[in-house]
Order: structure tokens, then C-alpha cells, then sequence
């Protein structure tokens, strides 16, 4: 893959039985770096968990764990570049359109993923179509 980002993360989260009590939250990022290294992440965020609180915990543990990353090799994520693609609309627009957070369980969530974000020094989040994310991330 050839792009002008120092690093691309794919990230995708969904919720089994969403809305109910027995909802079970699970989610997976892909980091690729330019030089084409590569990982894949699955996690689990266990009960209760909605399918927009996943996207968003998948999404803030990529960018956690890239920035940590940087930050061992004893660098800044500011001077570094990042693509984002995720399929939630909901979160590329609270995130870069300025929708209004209407769900109080995901204000805490968007602003820890903001503030991650704005750690780089340049990082565009991009929809993409669910059958990328599934091509990419098996799900």
C-alpha cells in the first residue's frame, strides 16, 4: 500500500444482542506503518457494551497503542501523520463535523478519541465502506 501517512489504522467495533443487557462489545484495529509493517489487534470489551461504544473503544486502543509506540521509540506523535478509516459515520462526524454527542455514554469516549487524535500531527478519519473494514479486518 502506498499513501503520504506515516501510519494507516483501520479500526472497527461492534456490539452482539445490541441494546440489550446481554450485549456483548467486541472490536479490532489494523495498524500498518509506510514501511509496511503490519498488526492486527482483536479485543473484547465484555457485557453491556453498545456497538457505538465499541467503534469508539476500538478506535481510541488503536490509537493508544500507536502513540505509545512512538512514544518508546522516544518520540512525539506530533510529528507524525495518520489515516484513519472506520465504516461509523456517527463517529466521523462527531469527531471531525461537529455532530452534537447526544448519547451521554459516549461524550467520555469522544473526548478521550479527540484529544488522541489531536496528539498527531496530522490525522484525517475517513469513512469507508463496511466491505473494506471486512476485507481488512475479517469482520
Amino acid at each position: 500500500m502506498c499513501f503520504e501517512f506515516d501510519y494507516f489504522l483501520s479500526s472497527d467495533g461492534g456490539s452482539l444482542s445490541n441494546g440489550s443487557a446481554d450485549s456483548a462489545g467486541y472490536g479490532s484495529y489494523c495498524l500498518q506503518a509506510r514501511t509496511g509493517q503490519k498488526q492486527t489487534v482483536r479485543l473484547d470489551f465484555g457485557r453491556g457494551v453498545t456497538n457505538n461504544e465499541a467503534e469508539y473503544r476500538s478506535l481510541i486502543s488503536g490509537l493508544k497503542d500507536l502513540a505509545s509506540r512512538i512514544q518508546r521509540a522516544g518520540k512525539s506523535p506530533a510529528g507524525y501523520s495518520l489515516l484513519v478509516h472506520t465504516d461509523s459515520q456517527l463517529m466521523v462526524g462527531q469527531l471531525t463535523q461537529g455532530w452534537q454527542v447526544k448519547a451521554a455514554n459516549l461524550r467520555p469516549l469522544v473526548d478521550e478519541a479527540a484529544a488522541l487524535i489531536r496528539a498527531f500531527g496530522r490525522c484525517d478519519l475517513v469513512k469507508v465502506p463496511r466491505d473494506e473494514i471486512v476485507r481488512v479486518l475479517g469482520h
